[in-house]
């Protein structure tokens, strides 16, 4: 029997070593990997376990020929539905938008109906006008009141992003103008902020100033997610412990009964620091034709998988049911999702609308 050197006996050490290193960082990241190829996918997650949980439900739904027709077969499931499209464009004018359909179906199913409301391309500069441009704020003002007020909708969800932070104070005060004026008509008045784990009024999300905006909104839609996103390196969009935190935040500054926490339906396929958005079913048929198994890490509550080079990260009815038994934990039940057409069909297996 040959012997051994000690080269030879440090290398097989080594390769232990590695091997039992990685099955261990698989153990603690929580990932499970698809039993066999990308063939079983499908009935993965047709079959794996799901429990309902009833909450408030508020739906962003896109012009997208998905989006409306997923809201269609769902709408008894959704408290509230805002339809998107409506924005002020770059000389400052409202242009309203909203489906009919939608509209329709929502009256249908007793649905309340809050338009969403943008800044166009969330341009810096026109936000910045808005807020601080006497005669375009008092225009975009009363044109939201109007259109609000005419059609006979529940309120209106503000979604101005990409906002000047030295515009802070000028937000709350536009705020607080445009919830004074919707509220005489017994509307409500909702706006969407990024998630932050503190006070942090620098970058993207300086201008929100949560409490604040918690004493003038009737609900503060809180944004879960992009917290890896289409600019960043790959990794998960809306992770577990983050959501945590920004929830532990949110609850000291905001009433718990104005806090609507939103959550992705989406993903992203990464090549570097370039994503690009995908629903759940792109996700499934990239991963198909690349051929490949598919994790899912409990930590983040996310299905992720590589090929080439590239990384994806997704979220299917398993991720919706654990981030929304997250937030009910903390006393929250009021759920929004980006975006409603997006989603994994049995995310509706998930959600059950709060009488």
């Amino acid at each position: 029997m040959p012997r051994l050197d000690s080269r030879s006996i440090i290398l097989a050490m080594l390769i232990v070593m590695m091997v039992y290193v990685s099955l261990l960082m698989i153990q603690q990241s929580g990932r499970r990997p698809f039993q066999g190829n990308s063939s079983n996918i499908d009935e993965y997650f047709k079959t794996v376990p799901l429990n309902r949980l009833e909450v408030s439900f508020f739906g962003w739904v896109t012009p997208d020929y998905d989006s409306v027709n997923s809201f269609l077969s769902n709408a008894d499931k959704i408290t509230w539905v805002s339809p998107t499209g409506s924005i002020v464009n770059t000389n400052g004018v409202f242009i309203p938008r909203v489906d009919s359909m939608v509209i329709e179906a929502a009256r249908r199913s007793n649905v309340s109906i809050v338009p969403l409301v943008a800044n166009a391309g969330f341009d810096r500069s026109l936000m910045h006008r808005i807020l601080t441009d006497t005669k375009v704020r008092e225009h975009t003002i009363k044109s939201i009141v109007s259109f609000i007020v005419e059609n006979n909708f529940s309120g209106v969800n503000i979604d101005y992003e990409n906002i000047p932070p030295e515009d802070r104070n000028a937000l709350n005060s536009y705020m607080r103008e445009l919830a004074l004026r919707l509220h005489s008509y017994g509307k409500i008045v909702t706006i969407d902020v990024s998630g932050k784990t503190w006070d942090d009024t620098s970058g993207w999300g300086g201008a929100w100033d949560y409490k604040a905006l918690g004493e003038i909104c009737d609900y503060v839609c809180i944004m879960c997610y992009d917290y890896h996103w289409s600019g960043s390196d790959a990794g998960p969009i809306g992770p577990l412990g983050w959501l945590r935190e920004v929830i532990q935040y949110a609850l000291s500054t905001i009433p718990l009964e104005k806090i609507i926490i939103g959550i992705p339906f989406y993903g992203y396929r990464w090549l570097g620091r370039n994503g690009v958005g995908l629903t759940f079913k792109q996700a499934l048929e990239t991963a198909k034709n690349a051929n490949t198994d598919v994790f899912f890490s409990e930590e983040d509550a996310e299905y992720h998988y590589s090929y080439n080079s590239y990384e994806v990260w997704f979220q299917g009815a398993k991720s919706v049911e654990l981030k929304v038994s997250t937030v009910l934990s903390h006393g929250i039940d009021k759920i929004a999702a980006w975006s409603v057409g997006q989603e994994d069909p049995r995310t509706w297996e998930v959600i059950s609308r709060k009488p």
